[in-house]
């Protein structure tokens, strides 16, 4: 059972060696069957190298799995505070269609953890309110500055753009074909137009003579 501790590391080089081989390992054979110490060999190194990092399997599992989190919300973050909604979903929405099958893998393993442990369902569902609350405010900052139609939910939007995120991570994990770039951005920008606002209908000039 993963208990509900949050994990912190400092990063140096034969840290992200070990983080980038658990990646790996856990997402080949699933957090019970992974070992310290073919995640060590992995990385080259002895386990050792893990339990002076870390106290054990789990919190080497959750730090692995902030790093799949980070590479997932890469596009949010990278698009700043400034970024428009609708640049961030135009940019999400091209970067879908780039996966990388381990950290996909790693996070339908702890969807899968999830189910089972509600200690760990406490902790994932923490680190996705982290990403939940920086996509609410680019919405949010896009219905102010009028990119976004206001009349449409926050949470439906959210909703939306998240299902369509997790379905990438289940379609990646399992190596299943996606749509071709071109298509899909179609698709995207139609869905970006439809939560657009609706444009004023143009006003007609009133040419009678008021003395009529």
């Amino acid at each position: 059972m993963v208990t509900a501790q949050t994990a912190a590391y400092s990063s140096d080089e034969l840290t992200d060696r070990l983080i980038d081989a658990a990646i790996d390992v856990f997402a080949e054979v699933g957090y019970d069957k992974a070992g310290v110490a073919s995640i060590a060999r992995r990385a080259g190194l002895t386990t050792g190298a893990i339990y002076s990092r870390w106290p054990g399997k789990q919190e080497l599992f959750l730090d692995a799995l902030a790093v799949a989190f980070v590479k997932q919300v890469a596009p949010l973050l990278a698009a700043g505070p400034t970024a428009s909604a609708a640049d961030v979903l135009e940019s999400l929405g091209a970067d879908l269609l780039v996966r990388d099958k381990a950290t996909d893998a790693l996070l339908l393993e702890s969807w899968v953890m999830a189910r089972r442990d509600d200690a760990f369902r406490g902790i994932l569902l923490s680190r996705l309110q982290d990403e939940e609350g920086h996509l609410a405010s680019l919405i949010d900052n896009g219905k102010a500055t009028g990119i976004v139609d206001p009349t449409l939910s926050t949470r439906a939007i959210l909703t939306l753009c998240q299902a369509i995120s997790f379905g990438f991570v289940v379609m990646g994990a399992i190596e299943k074909p996606t749509a071709d770039a071109e298509e899909w951005n179609t698709v995207i920008h139609r869905l970006i137009a439809a939560a657009s606002p609706p444009a004023l209908e143009p006003t007609t000039p009133d040419t009678r003579d008021p003395s009529s």
